[in-house]
């Protein structure tokens, strides 16, 4: 093949080839000869022996060299086709393959590591699709397969989509009838700006942040999944946070530091400014922990405690870094560039809040608040109260009489009694559990030989990554004289200093997740893994400018909600067009937008929602689940809050909520930054037997009959509307009169045959696609 010839594409089949076959021994940790083939400049740049790969002259290439004679890779030669596709792409010019700046940072190579960018919006050739930025970006990949944006969703659909993505919850009515009958241009924005300021729009991204970070109400040691009562304040903070469009940047500093950032000094009673700043902290204390529940000889209780600190430092690595850090517990990573001295920096910035040789559980990592206004006070006084009643119960003369003491009838009562007014106390208001890191002299913390907890290494300074550091990005704790040792908020520092490249690596990670949660996949597919060994990205470009206006935007989620949101990308129909199907099937350019089931969550919400039941009450403890007869899951329908919003019922790591575990609900065991959208039987089963959508197609029928009185097509009409956001389709209408028409003889000489069949007819439209699936 001639030079100036078209080869083989570098990112998808070039490079591709050389990371199944050459980054063991050639990669971003382990490179022999200095040689690393895991990224295009790691190919451009050679090694030790010089350039491996010379554009257009095969025989001058040493990498060539070394496959044609089989001594590269060395456990097994490369077949005849992989060598025919190496040899082609270096004769066409080795297209693709970036220059390389002399004294460059290699820890930059991969695209994710390096710094940010701002690159300019392509050109395209027909802009009447474009509204923004972001349709630039895709409408010039589409144009190069000789497709573009497509046409735009009809309203009823817009509002539904834009309502379901932003808040969780089906638009009302009223609401329909609003943007419908909206004649103004800008009638789209201001919608969009109506559910950014609901208070439902916190507790719907707020619970995708929720996964990502691993939150749960329970420490999940096994089947000792025990209670952790005070981590629903750390979720309220975070819905707060997304509802005030608090600074994400902001919000990881406190997330990780706040207790140092504002001044808390261990064993002090803190301030009410402080509050916030602790109990933000909790983010580090989302991973699992059964040490209060763990027992056995030393080296398991070592174990144990070791695994808290692992479970952290993957939340840290997969939430906020975007790589996969594990694998360098027991040694060099041999896909990513983490070294094991790295990973064991990063427990070192952590040691001094979870001392292995000087642990505290769980249950002893709460401080006490100083609790709203007037609560404390109050608190005591019913206390005091209390403990009055217990005196007088207890100071009756009959009961001192020593010569006729109280019979064991008598006693019992007694007892009772106590026992019910100390029943009565309550929990101190105000307790927090925050990170709990104490004054004092941070712990040495060594290198674990072979991951090992017995086997003791050198001992290791804390310090972020490696791959990451940069000269003018200083990693510097400074201990606070009488607290605390300034490891975290030097970590949060150093990741979230502005035109950093660890702050870049940042705001890659969170665009791709807000990106994800509006198109159900990120531009890069494996959210966790921004890394050598993630997918690439689908569109590089875009995500870079979405990650660099994040940052020039002042970290703010909901101006990068309106950069989606406003553009034609966004507001496509999702309805496929056969010739595009068939360029692109799998909708990797977005040519149309992307259709999908509802979430767990959303599909119980929106069940409330229909049937007027949803219980709008925000925030404070958990609701709690119970397990029934035939294990089952629930939530009882006459509980307190059974009917409020499911980011507030119990989110215990072993006991999920059934109805939301079959539609896919996470159990969290570390974290989850994406899920998985499985179609199987057991989801139809639930929808039809199912206790809870049961009830909720009763309250739906009642609904009906108290706004569209007793006409059947009336009712059928508001039915629609309420389901689905629009009213039947001529078929729709007919099938849903026939039904009624017919169902009731299923409940021959039943006095209420006709309501049951509206019953049914309700539970029908909640089974339904029309109401399962987003616009």
């Amino acid at each position: 093949m001639a030079q100036g010839q078209e080869g083989p594409p570098l990112d998808r089949q070039v490079m591709a080839l050389l990371k199944s076959h050459c980054v063991k021994c050639h990669g971003p940790s382990v490179r022999k000869a200095a040689l690393n083939l895991a990224t295009p400049k790691g190919v451009a740049r050679g090694g030790e022996s010089g350039e491996a790969v010379i554009p257009g002259r095969i025989d001058e290439s040493l990498l060539w060299e070394l496959v044609q004679n089989d001594e590269m890779p060395p456990e097994e030669a490369l077949s005849r086709d992989e060598k025919d596709l190496l040899r082609r792409w270096i004769e066409a010019g080795a297209s693709g393959l970036p220059k390389v700046t002399p004294g460059e940072s290699e820890g930059a190579d991969h695209w994710a590591f390096g710094p940010q960018r701002s690159p300019e919006p392509p050109a395209v050739r027909d802009s009447s699709r474009v509204r923004n930025a972001i349709d630039h970006f895709l409408q010039s990949a589409l144009e190069l397969k000789g497709l573009t944006i497509g046409p735009e969703a009809d309203r009823a659909t817009l509002i539904r989509r834009v309502s379901m993505d932003l808040t969780g919850l089906p638009p009302t009515p009223t609401e329909i009838r609003r943007f419908r009958d909206d004649p103004a241009p800008d009638a789209y924005e201001r919608l969009v700006e109506r559910y950014l300021a609901s208070p439902h729009y916190g507790e719907r991204w707020g619970k995708l942040w929720l996964d990502a970070v691993g939150y749960a109400d329970s420490n999940g040691y096994f089947n000792a999944d025990t209670n952790r009562p005070l981590a629903y304040r750390y979720r309220d903070y975070i819905i707060r946070s997304f509802n005030e469009d608090r600074p994400l940047d902001r919000s990881l500093r406190e997330q990780i530091a706040g207790d140092e950032l504002v001044g808390y000094r261990p064993g002090e009673l803190p301030d009410r400014s402080m509050v916030e700043g602790l109990v933000a902290t909790h983010f580090l204390r989302n991973a699992p922990d059964g040490t209060g529940e763990s027992d056995g000889n030393p080296d398991e209780l070592r174990a144990d405690r070791y695994a808290v600190l692992e479970g952290t430092t993957q939340v840290i690595g997969s939430a906020l870094l975007g790589m996969t850090i594990q694998c360098a517990r027991c040694h060099d990573h041999k896909f990513e560039p983490i070294t094991q001295r790295d990973y064991y920096a990063i427990y070192a910035i952590l040691a001094p809040a979870y001392n292995v040789e000087s642990w505290v559980n769980p249950s002893g990592r709460i401080i006490d608040g100083p609790g709203e206004p007037g609560e404390i006070e109050a608190w005591e006084a019913r206390s005091r109260r209390i403990d009055s009643e217990v005196a007088d119960l207890t100071a009756e003369p009959a009961l001192n009489d020593p010569f006729q003491p109280l019979s064991p009838d008598e006693s019992k009562v007694l007892r009772q009694s106590i026992q019910k007014l100390f029943g009565r106390k309550e929990s101190r208001p105000g307790r927090i559990s925050p990170i709990a890191e104490p004054a004092g002299n941070p712990p040495e913390v060594p290198l674990l030989k072979r991951g090992l907890y017995g086997d003791p290494g050198p001992t290791v300074s804390p310090a972020p990554p490696s791959v990451l550091s940069d000269p003018d990005n200083p990693f510097e704790p400074k201990p606070i004289p009488g607290g605390t040792s300034g490891r975290r908020r030097a970590f949060a520092e150093w990741l979230t200093r502005p035109g950093s490249r660890a702050s870049a690596l940042l705001a890659r990670v969170i665009a791709n997740r807000l990106w994800q949660g509006h198109f159900g996949v990120g531009l890069v597919p494996t959210p966790e893994n921004l890394g050598y060994s993630g997918a690439p990205p689908t569109n590089p470009e875009l995500l870079e400018f979405l990650a660099t206006g994040l940052a020039r935007d002042g970290w703010s989620a909901k101006s990068l909600h309106r950069m989606i949101l406003f553009s034609a990308a966004y507001r496509q129909s999702s309805v496929p067009d056969p010739s595009v199907l068939e360029i692109d099937p799998d909708n990797l350019l977005l040519g149309r937008f992307p259709l999908q089931r509802l979430d767990a969550e959303t599909i119980r919400d929106a069940m409330l929602v229909v049937s007027g039941e949803l219980d709008e009450r925000e925030g404070g403890p958990y609701v709690p689940t119970t397990v029934t007869s035939d294990q089952e899951i629930v939530v009882e329908d006459q509980a307190d809050g059974a009917h409020r919003r499911s980011v507030y019922l119990q989110q215990r790591r072993t006991q999920v909520l059934s109805m939301l575990s079959v539609f896919d609900a996470p159990s969290i065991v570390t974290t989850c930054t994406r899920r998985t959208a499985s179609t199987m039987p057991l989801q139809s089963l639930s929808l039809l037997n199912s206790r809870f959508v049961v009830d909720r197609a009763r309250g739906f029928s009642d609904r009906l009959r108290r706004e569209a009185g007793e006409d059947p097509d009336r009712r059928i009409s508001r039915a629609f509307l309420l389901a689905t956001g629009r009213p039947p389709v001529e078929e729709e209408r007919s099938a849903a009169l026939k039904f009624l028409a017919l169902q009731p003889g299923r409940y021959a000489g039943q006095p209420d045959a006709e309501d049951r069949a509206w019953v049914d007819f309700c539970q029908m439209l909640l089974c339904s696609n029309a109401f399962l699936y987003g616009g």
